[in-house]
């Protein structure tokens, strides 16, 4: 919409009626020049426009440095940016939507009396989250930086990373009330450019009031929203988004959080971290086999005990089948409401602990365990054994890197319970058969999501090849530029 306005007073009421008279911006009029001066006026919103910045680098310079006649014309607002505003980041908008939208992001808007034209100048402020260490992800080497909740911010610590000029950044506006800003993120020489279109595509097709957070985003552009699942990788570390934008994924960053999103994403994406690229090969192998057993633990621990009890006690050794029996002599509750109860108070412990501030809730988690575990054996509700097994099988979920993840494996126990309590081991496997052809069902933003079935990306899946091994990107994420790095190792390769 172009400005059909010249008159001062007129514009100034344009831009109220559009911003809105509930939350009304900061007017200021003043003259600029001497003689017979000029009549302007800037417009800003309070609490997110850095006053500081406003009344050194725009009032003071256009009000009392301008010593000269000033004449009136259409390039009057180029030549006040050029010769009396300070500020790097100004412009001349002729549309007044854009400017109005510009005011409610915290830029300043200068209005000249007769003038159809605006000037703007960034002049974002307000307080935001210094930058500190992600709180959702723990690790012992690498950047301590974590994203926060300005996107400008987030963005430029990728810059700082990513000095490619094949770097892109496309931000989309969605939000019918909120006008919250998107950023896409990806490598242009190496994203695959219908993966990219694909992504681009679900983003601006959007139709909402309000987006708040990545997590809304996820869920209007996935294409499987009944699954326990993720299909995207939540992340507040830089490092990890521009290890995986480098692979030919891309990022999605939302203005108003921290949290930032890879796509496309496989299912071993959720069992691995970016630190698993800054330790040596053999550590980082180790580590991942062990993330493996745990989800093994996890999911099959508490069902294979319950087999045991239930159904094949004659394949439990002598030495051990000896004191469970014992332990389970005058037991109130069956195993499987044991195991279960167990499960639930154990998640209720954990959800509890999350909720409430980080030491209370550790405390609640460790002590309220113990407590209700002891007296549970006290009252011969559950037996010790059972305890244990539980108690293991909640240890095990930790050692997931991803909560997501973490939490949907957590999930897919109780089913797997359920049909071991009815079936015996033929339980398991029926409950295993189901999760795999679902998994095998699954695509993110069309990418296959349960194995690769290019060999050569098996060296960075259960284990983790040496690094100048890994020549090729992923071949499981589409992408242009298959090879990231070359073989130069050879010139001080030891020689036999």
């Amino acid at each position: 919409m172009n400005n059909n306005f010249s008159n001062l007073e007129e514009n100034i009421k344009v831009f109220i009626d559009k911003i809105g008279i509930k939350n009304p911006p900061v007017i200021k009029k003043f003259f600029i020049g001497k003689g017979d001066p000029i009549r302007a006026a800037i417009i800003y919103m309070n609490g997110i426009s850095n006053k500081n910045i406003i009344d050194r680098d725009i009032l003071k310079p256009l009000m009392i440095n301008v010593k000269e006649d000033i004449l009136h014309s259409k390039e009057l607002p180029t030549y006040l940016c050029e010769r009396y505003i300070y500020m790097s980041d100004t412009y001349v908008e002729e549309d007044i939507d854009n400017a109005v939208n510009s005011v409610k992001r915290g830029k300043t808007v200068i209005l000249i009396n007769d003038i159809s034209n605006f000037i703007v100048v960034d002049t974002t402020g307000g307080k935001i989250r210094e930058i500190s260490e992600p709180v959702s992800e723990s690790f012992m080497r690498g950047p301590r930086e974590g994203f926060v909740e300005n996107l400008e911010v987030n963005l430029s610590m990728l810059q700082r990373i990513v000095k490619d000029n094949n770097l892109s950044i496309e931000t989309i506006t969605v939000g019918r009330r909120s006008k919250t800003d998107v950023s896409i993120v990806y490598i242009d020489d190496v994203a695959d450019k219908d993966i990219v279109n694909n992504i681009k595509n679900r983003v601006s097709a959007i139709d909402v009031d309000v987006v708040q957070e990545s997590g809304i985003v996820e869920q209007l552009i996935e294409k499987y929203p009944y699954t326990i699942f993720p299909q995207v990788v939540t992340t507040e570390k830089p490092d990890r988004v521009v290890a995986n934008i480098m692979e030919g994924r891309l990022a999605i960053i939302v203005e108003g959080t921290p949290f930032a999103m890879i796509l496309p994403a496989i299912f071993t994406d959720f069992f691995q971290s970016v630190e698993d690229y800054y330790e040596r090969t053999i550590i980082s192998s180790f580590v991942r086999i062990l993330r493996i057993i745990s989800v093994l633990i996890v999911i099959t621990l508490p069902s294979i005990y319950l087999i045991f009890i239930r159904f094949n006690t004659e394949l439990i050794p002598i030495k051990f089948i000896i004191p469970i029996i014992q332990s389970r002599k005058d037991i109130a509750l069956p195993p499987l409401l044991e195991i279960l109860s167990m499960e639930i108070v154990l998640e209720f412990l954990r959800e509890g602990g999350l909720r409430l501030p980080s030491k209370i809730g550790q405390t609640l988690s460790v002590v309220g365990g113990f407590i209700i575990g002891d007296a549970a054996i006290r009252a011969r509700i559950v037996s010790p054994a059972t305890i244990v097994v539980v108690g293991v099988a909640a240890v095990a979920t930790f050692v997931i890197p991803n909560y997501e993840m973490s939490l949907s494996i957590r999930l897919i126990r109780f089913p797997i319970l359920f049909l071991s309590n009815l079936l015996g081991v033929l339980g398991i496997a029926a409950g295993f058969y189901i999760l795999v052809i679902h998994l095998y069902s699954l695509d993110s933003f069309g990418v296959p999501y349960l194995l690769s079935n290019k060999h050569r990306d098996l060296k960075d899946i259960c284990i983790r090849a040496p690094l100048w091994k890994m020549d090729e990107r992923p071949r499981s994420i589409p992408n242009n530029n298959p090879i990231r790095q070359t073989n130069f190792r050879n010139k001080f390769r030891r020689k036999k």
